[in-house]
């Protein structure tokens, strides 16, 4: 099945120079924990609530730029791959959302429950979760 077919399209994009509070308020919002994160209009990276918790209770500063805590290593997939090629991206990058692209742009975001909720042979999720 493409990916094209499950990814969320509703994009949330948080400006680089946001800072984590702003950022904080829209993924509670709108319900989410993870946010690409755009510089001129391009994504540049991305921030997960778990980074916002770590950074805001370590550095004691909600007010910090979004910038100095996002990470740049953008992983990626193609919206016409399928979910079995999904799955393997995140069991070898060990991550749980992946920035679903279109001709090199941002076209929405796939995660494990919306893998999940596909009929996807659940040995080899299991297996790529293990890795």
């Amino acid at each position: 099945m493409p990916l094209e077919n499950i990814m969320s399209k509703d994009l949330i994009v948080a400006n680089i120079n946001d800072n984590l509070n702003d950022v904080a308020h829209l993924m509670r919002e709108y319900d989410i924990g993870f946010i690409p994160i755009a510089k001129d209009q391009k994504i540049v990276g991305v921030i997960t609530d778990r980074d916002i918790v770590i950074n805001c209770i370590t550095n004691n500063d909600e007010n910090a730029c979004i910038e100095n805590y996002m990470n740049r290593n953008l992983i990626t997939i193609d919206k016409n791959e399928n979910v079995n090629d999904a799955i393997e991206l995140m069991g070898k990058h060990k991550v749980k959302r992946l920035l679903v692209s279109n001709n090199g742009y941002l076209a929405g975001i796939v995660s494990l429950s919306d893998i999940i909720k596909t009929n996807v042979d659940k040995n080899l999720f299991i297996d790529n979760l293990k890795k």
